[in-house]
């Protein structure tokens, strides 16, 4: 999250790997306007993806190969006390392979005779000021990354938002960002067993921000109302402790509170909280993590907007009165002489799981379910292949047909690099 709280586990827990684009610069404020030209950057990134999802429960699996491209312009800001400036990604995505049986990996779209194009592409762009070098405004394309609203990037190319925001870190220590998202923009199929939910363009507004009370101690509040969905409400809290040189540990703590926007509805009220923990020991990491879930439905959301400790690869652990526990264990393999290698391993186990599924009367045979994940990553330090970055995820899921697609077996290859052109 650029300009809020970044919190160790809670961020890796719903990384996207490695993302084509930084979130964009919402709260971008230097002390002065550099000037459009002079202060603009530029980025290419390419992503490949091969994605293969084999459900256990039933025959057919999902596979799907494909190249990514996001080409990423953000000029400066015109000089004086209010500076203007436009923002421009353009994205496409090329197949490798797929097939009309193994479509539906969010890779590609599908066409509606269910096959996946050879190619697509989209440009979009936005406009921003910046008020006293202190407050941008922006309108137009949007890829948000907060705990009510975040852009989705763990396919092949990110989603996208189109809409209004302003952002405030005028404070040192406080940012502040508030905005109205009028429309969501697709990239590729949306895979419906990763739990996301809501209306492609339903509208949200939000507000809230972060303040960094010192180097051990953070806060993040927000509050959102997704237009006919619900209202939400935020609290993140996260320390860190250096017991000794190279021994620290680290705590975060999150709690959504949602209650329908429609009064006596039951479809989304729920409590959700998260606390996870984390003893890094040199170039190893040790995190334990417990998520609850409470109220009279699971925990919808829209994209990449979960911020709880057990939101993971493939499973968010957010059915119905769900407990989760988890736990992890992170490797940086430059204590072993290999720098730019990492290693994680992780599992998370859910229970008394609501077996009256969403109160629709859908009997679950089983009120338990696991997930395990690996993570294998190197990117090249040096020579021809410098800043290349090559990931591994693998997933193992065990549970009930009614709850997120029953038995999969998962893995992604993930190729990616970047290059600075301005």
């Amino acid at each position: 999250m650029k300009n809020a709280v970044k919190w160790s586990s809670i961020a890796l827990a719903v990384a996207m790997g490695n993302g084509l684009i930084a979130s964009q610069a919402v709260a971008q404020t230097e002390s002065e306007n550099q000037g459009i030209v002079e202060g603009a950057t530029a980025t290419l990134n390419s992503r490949t993806v091969y994605f293969n999802r084999d459900f256990r429960d039933a025959p057919g699996k999902r596979e799907e190969a494909a190249t990514g491209l996001l080409l990423d312009f953000q000029s400066g800001f015109s000089q004086g006390p209010i500076g203007l400036g436009f923002d421009i990604t353009a994205m496409g995505g090329l197949k490798l392979d797929s097939g009309r049986t193994r479509t539906n990996t969010g890779l590609l779209p599908v066409d509606p005779d269910g096959k996946a194009p050879n190619e697509y592409s989209e440009i979009r762009g936005a406009v921003k000021a910046n008020v006293l070098g202190d407050t941008v405004l922006r309108y137009g394309l949007h890829f948000p990354e907060n705990p009510v609203i975040a852009y989705d990037d763990a396919r092949l190319l990110p989603n996208h938002y189109h809409g209004y925001s302003v952002a405030n870190n005028s404070i040192e220590g406080l940012f502040v960002e508030a905005g109205r998202m009028t429309d969501r923009g697709e990239m590729a199929y949306s895979d419906e067993n990763d739990g996301a939910f809501g209306v492609e363009d339903g509208d949200v507004t939000y507000l809230g921000g972060s303040y960094t009370f010192n180097d051990a101690l953070a806060a993040s509040l927000y509050t959102s109302k997704a237009e006919d969905e619900w209202k939400r409400h935020f609290l993140g809290l996260s320390h860190s402790f250096d017991i000794n040189e190279g021994l620290a540990l680290g705590t975060e703590f999150a709690f959504y509170d949602t209650s329908d926007e429609t009064p006596g509805a039951e479809t989304n009220d729920n409590q959700a909280g998260s606390i996870a923990v984390t003893l890094g020991a040199g170039n190893h990491g040790f995190t334990v993590a417990y998520q609850q879930m409470g109220g009279d439905a699971g925990f919808n959301y829209y994209d990449g907007a979960i911020f709880l400790a057990n939101s993971i690869q493939y499973g968010d652990f957010n059915a119905k009165d769900e407990k989760s526990y988890q736990a992890r264990y992170d490797y940086d393999f430059a204590g072993l002489g290999i720098p730019g290698l990492s290693f994680m391993t992780r599992y998370v186990r859910g229970y008394d799981i609501d077996t009256d599924f969403e109160g629709a009367g859908t009997f679950i045979a089983r009120d338990t379910r696991w997930e395990r994940n690996s993570h294998l990553n190197y990117e090249f330090q040096s020579g021809a292949l410098e800043g290349l970055n090559v990931l591994w995820r693998n997933a193992t899921i065990r549970q009930d047909a009614n709850i997120g697609g029953g038995d999969v077996d998962e893995n992604r290859l993930i190729v990616s690099y970047s290059w600075d052109l301005l």
